[in-house]
């Protein structure tokens, strides 16, 4: 056989090798990118519906600031009826 024909043989079997190891390489990139849109869709989706945000806690109030509206409230009404009766 000629030494050439061997030479073509062996670079047509790179050549082969070389594109199933890149077919290999698309095929996982592509299922890459499918994952990761997927991800971005689902949290796209979940940003955009308003009621997927957690609500925000109640504020706690304090027994002494109950107590300090309740008096504003109380001397308020109290002042008021006072107004009242002078005029």
């Amino acid at each position: 056989m000629n030494m050439n024909r061997l030479n073509v043989f062996r670079r047509l079997d790179e050549l082969e090798t070389q594109n199933l190891h890149l077919q290999v390489m698309l095929k996982s990139t592509r299922m890459e990118l499918t994952a990761l849109k997927s991800g971005v869709s689902i949290l796209h989706n979940a940003l955009r519906r308003p009621g997927a945000t957690p609500k925000p806690k109640p504020k706690v109030v304090k027994a002494s600031e109950k107590r300090r509206e309740y008096a504003r409230r109380y001397y308020a009404k109290k002042k008021a009826a006072k107004l009242a009766v002078a005029v």
